[in-house]
């Protein structure tokens, strides 16, 4: 112990010596290990942390698959209660409804606000494992018609409207004017999906969504038996499939099933990102590393003399390993501190960057912090590099006690070993910089796309009117619509304003199929499909789509019910092609007797409705209003200026009720591309920080080497060489470690690809494998 102590003593003091070798040590194992740090602890999160639910690795989501629709899509109330009735490979199958309108009016203090809401099974808690903090959830007598006004609140609704009060428990709260009994509070983080924050039984689906099979409106989960793998519950349900598929072939004939993992479905697209990123910093910190380790074998050399002498005194090789472990163990010590505090101080901006990424679980982006394993990893991580860098000096330490006495220049030692260690930075920092520049420039053309329509000056906001005092295309509705968009339209500095069903630049909730009149009719469950969107008459206007046939939709259309349709270019380009559009008729509801005629009045150019990735879809507008509307505001000055004015607006009309998701446009389309700007932005500033850290590494190592070799330089010129000549010696010692032909062949490879996010992301971790 005694020992111990004298080391760090003696290291402490060496190291203060040497303030400038110090500091540049401990802050290049800083910012290797911060980010490490910081991009693992959202790995850990989001791909290696037990979910807060029960066996979560058991837990699967259940799709459907159609040859139209790429990802699997929601299910038919009635395909889920087959499911459930025949499968064998599940303890329990349960469902869940988010489909619109996603939000209900909840009456607070005589207030009315929007929440989100979530239809569930009776047994959609226990599946789950979600044990409330207050009360009871669900039980398959709630979905009984007599026992369904019954709620369970989110954590956050529990705190935010009923200020954590015990007592909500047994009162009746005001949802959509129909009282409502609070059965339960769920604890914090346990909401799923994350978004929910007050749930209602199944049960309250509507009756058209209960009894057909053409409404896609239930996601499925179902909980595996013990022993039972995915792959042999997928072909259970593949057999299920099958059976409905022959059973009701009009709507089941293409229909299959896929299953995906609890994990998989709220990480999303959001997996091979992380992966590519943690590659990324992984290189970073071995760059650090090699930077440490060629000081420390600069030193090793330098002191040379030094180690010599104590060893023909006397000193034994673990003593001098203990000196030296000493020494890097502060070293790594400080570093490891410092990069944690970088860590902690950079998570708050890496969940605020994550959550604006579609597709991912919020709650499990919030939950991203340093936690105990991300320590232990830094810890060892601390402890490896301190052993390693501790046995440097002692593996190069003399073999000839009389050679290192010797008085001279001993500046030649180790001489290839630091070489070796600045090729292997160059190439870490290659690569990382390579992926940078791909991922940059994959963002940099998603961000040139066109959208089909201009997104500055326009602003979005949602309106859900309650039912069931408002329905779909009655009189009140349309006249409660009508008014808001006059009053709006007057508001200054508005310019035009519309409705939809649904958020430009995301997709529609609502898609159908249909034929084309006078064409035969296709085989069973291999009806076209487009998107369905409700608009009002100067959406077209609002959205700068110009009429390229035909005519757009007029208010007499509405107030007449008029049946007929707008199509999109796509739409044409696709099922249309060779036709004259505006005399083509469209039948709907082809799965019913009587299929409802709706002919095409006007083709408008293309939106990429879906988002900037996706080419445009075929979609089909028709006039009217809903329950739930998406109004557009067209503004001459900044869009937020208008908003106090808009709910003013809507006051007036209705002083209960409320608007949300307030946003502009050019937010929406900087949600759509969050993914890829934050992978992007993220690589490049670990390739900015890989740079940074390879050059001042090269540049300390040279430069201490060229302070040793002064007087071999000072021969050198004394004998005739020139400056040329020196500085030609300088850089002939690292010229062999910038020969990166392979990387540049890489380079040009990569370069060939078509630049898109998921194959950038395929080749990055084809590169970190290859080098490994």
């Amino acid at each position: 112990m005694d020992n111990l102590f004298s080391d760090i003593r003696y290291a402490m003091r060496q190291l203060g010596r040497a303030p400038g070798f110090t500091v540049a040590a401990v802050l290049t194992l800083a910012l290797g290990i911060g980010a490490n740090a910081a991009i693992f602890s959202a790995v850990y999160t989001l791909l290696l942390r037990s979910l807060p639910f029960q066996s979560a690795d058991r837990i699967v989501g259940i799709y459907e698959t159609h040859p139209q629709v790429a990802a699997g899509a929601e299910v038919t109330f009635p395909d889920y209660l087959d499911w459930k009735r025949q499968q064998k490979s599940f303890e329990q199958v349960s469902a869940y409804s988010a489909s619109a309108p996603e939000t209900m009016s909840l009456v607070v203090d005589g207030r009315a606000e929007q929440v989100r809401k979530v239809l569930a099974s009776g047994n959609f808690f226990s599946l789950l494992g979600a044990t409330p903090q207050l009360g009871r959830t669900f039980v398959e007598q709630d979905d009984n018609a007599g026992n369904n006004h019954v709620v369970v609140l989110s954590a956050e609704v529990w705190q935010r409207y009923f200020g954590r009060d015990p007592g909500v428990i047994g009162h009746t709260v005001d949802l959509n004017g129909a009282a409502y009994t609070v059965i339960g509070v769920l604890a914090a983080g346990a909401a799923f999906p994350a978004e929910g924050e007050v749930w209602l039984p199944l049960s309250l689906l509507s009756k058209e969504e209960q009894e057909s099979r053409v409404w896609h409106t239930v996601n499925v989960l179902g909980r595996l038996r013990p022993g039972v793998s995915v792959a042999e519950a997928r072909a259970d349900m593949q057999t299920v499939a099958g059976r409905l598929a022959l059973s009701y072939p009009a709507t089941n004939g293409s229909v299959g099933v896929v299953l995906r993992p609890l994990r998989e479905q709220l990480v999303g697209a959001l997996r091979p990102a992380m992966l590519s990123l943690m590659g990324s910093v992984v290189l970073v910190l071995l760059i650090a590393c090699a930077n440490v380790a060629n000081l420390l074998l600069v030193r090793a050399a330098a002191d040379r003399r030094q180690v010599a002498i104590r060893q023909a005194l006397g000193a034994s090789s673990g003593r001098l390993f203990g000196q030296s472990l000493a020494m890097t163990l502060i070293l790594c010590v400080l570093g490891g501190g410092l990069g944690t505090a970088f860590a902690a101080v950079t998570l708050p901006l890496l969940r605020v960057a994550l959550s604006h990424t579609a597709g991912v679980d919020l709650g499990l982006i919030q939950s991203i912090r340093l936690s105990v394993p991300v320590l232990l990893v830094t810890f060892g991580v601390c402890t490896v590099m301190a052993l390693a860098f501790g046995l440097l000096p002692v593996l190069k330490r003399p073999r000839e006690l009389v050679d290192a006495l010797r008085p001279g220049d001993q500046s030649s030692t180790g001489r290839r070993s630091k070489s070796l260690l600045m090729g292997v930075e160059i190439a870490f920092a290659v690569v990382v910089l390579f992926l940078g520049a791909i991922l940059l420039r994959s963002f940099q053309r998603l961000a040139a796309v066109d959208p089909g329509f201009r997104t500055d000056h326009l602003l979005s906001f949602e309106v859900t009117l309650p039912e069931p005092r408002y329905q779909d295309e009655t009189q009140e509705t349309n006249r409660f619509y009508e008014q808001l968009l006059e009053k709006v339209g007057h508001v200054p500095g508005v310019l035009s304003v519309a409705s939809t069903t649904q958020v430009p630049l995301k997709s529609s909730l609502s898609m159908s199929r249909f034929l084309i009149a006078g064409e035969p009719k296709p085989a069973a469950g291999t009806f076209p499909f487009a998107q369905l969107r409700t608009v009002s008459p100067d959406y077209f206007k609002t959205m700068g789509l110009g009429l390229r046939q035909g005519r757009l939709f007029e208010q007499k259309d509405i107030e007449k019910g008029t049946a007929l349709f707008v199509v999109n270019q796509a739409f044409v380009d696709r099922y249309l092609a060779g036709r004259d559009a505006v005399e083509t008729t469209l039948l709907l509801g082809v799965l019913s007797p009587q299929p409802e005629k709706f002919p095409i009045y006007g083709v408008v150019s293309n939106a990429r409705e879906v988002g900037v990735s996706a080419e445009a879809q075929p979609v089909m507008y028709m006039p009217g209003f809903g329950t739930h509307a998406v109004v557009l505001v067209r503004t001459q000055i900044a869009p937020e200026s208008v908003v106090s004015a808009v709910r003013e607006a809507v006051h007036e009309i209705d002083p209960m009720q409320p608007i949300y998701h307030v946003e502009t446009m050019d937010e929406v389309l900087s949600d759509t591309v969050a993914r890829q700007r934050v992978t992007a932005i993220l690589l490049d500033v670990f390739a900015l920080l890989a740079l940074i850290l390879t050059g001042v590494g090269m540049y300390g190592v040279l430069s201490y080497s060229i302070a040793q070799r002064t007087r071999e330089i000072g021969v050198r010129i004394a004998v005739g060489a020139t400056r040329g000549d020196v500085v030609r010696l300088v850089l002939g010692q690292i010229a062999w470690p910038v020969v990166l032909d392979w990387w540049l062949g890489e380079w040009r490879h990569l370069r060939s690809c078509a630049c898109c996010e998921d194959c950038c992301l395929e080749l990055a971790a084809s590169i970190l494998g290859r080098w490994r």
